[in-house]
């Protein structure tokens, strides 16, 4: 009988040996060699950043792509780091804080000590990779101005950025970290219009 126990844990050992490693991204770009260039405080308004809304389906750890028929797979080995509104949100401030100032823009605090100039609402409809390897970023943003959270802009954007290999599960997070690069482009666009401060 102990024999038996043995030749189950043995196997046991090896099946764990041999089991797929979990991968684990987020959606920051690498930290540059170069010293970080020190930029003076800006003047302008504050920009809030709230946590984005996320479709139920991609709101998860592990990593999702969609197949023919809008079949969605869960890729239990690619995971997230974080959950993906606050990966979302933070690229989301970078993009932001390097237009508009690091002391500028910042994600919507708990306990609002101040009014912010602008807040950022996000409501993320879709962010999978396809069939055909292209990053899908289909989002609804809206612009608040203001203490009274008037609305200035509400936008819905479609954004599809080819990963070149959709069997490749890192250069599907670059595809889709540069999906919301160019979705934080927009919504600083709009931050900037001369019709955004009316």
């Amino acid at each position: 009988m102990r024999v038996h126990w043995l030749a189950i844990a043995a196997t046991l050992l090896l099946v764990a040996c041999g089991s797929t490693p979990t991968q684990v991204f987020d959606l920051s770009t690498r930290v540059p060699d170069t010293p970080a260039v020190v930029v003076p405080p800006r003047n302008g308004p504050l920009i809030w950043v709230d946590k984005p809304s996320i479709a139920g389906y991609a709101d998860r750890t592990q990593m999702v792509t969609r197949g023919p028929g809008s079949r969605i797979s869960i890729h239990e080995f690619e995971v997230w780091s974080d959950p993906p509104g606050e990966l979302i949100q933070r690229v989301v401030v970078d993009e932001l804080a390097q237009r508009f100032g690091a002391d500028r823009v910042m994600t919507t605090p708990a306990a609002h000590y101040a009014m912010p100039g602008w807040r950022v609402v996000i409501d993320v409809i879709r962010f999978d990779v396809d069939e055909r390897g292209d990053a899908v970023l289909d989002a609804r943003w809206t612009l608040l101005a203001g203490p009274s959270d008037r609305l200035a802009v509400s936008r819905r954007e479609w954004i599809e950025v080819p990963s070149g290999d959709a069997a490749d599960p890192a250069k599907r997070v670059t595809a889709l970290r540069e999906a919301v690069v160019r979705l934080a482009s927009r919504i600083g666009d709009a931050v900037a219009a001369p019709v955004g401060r009316r």
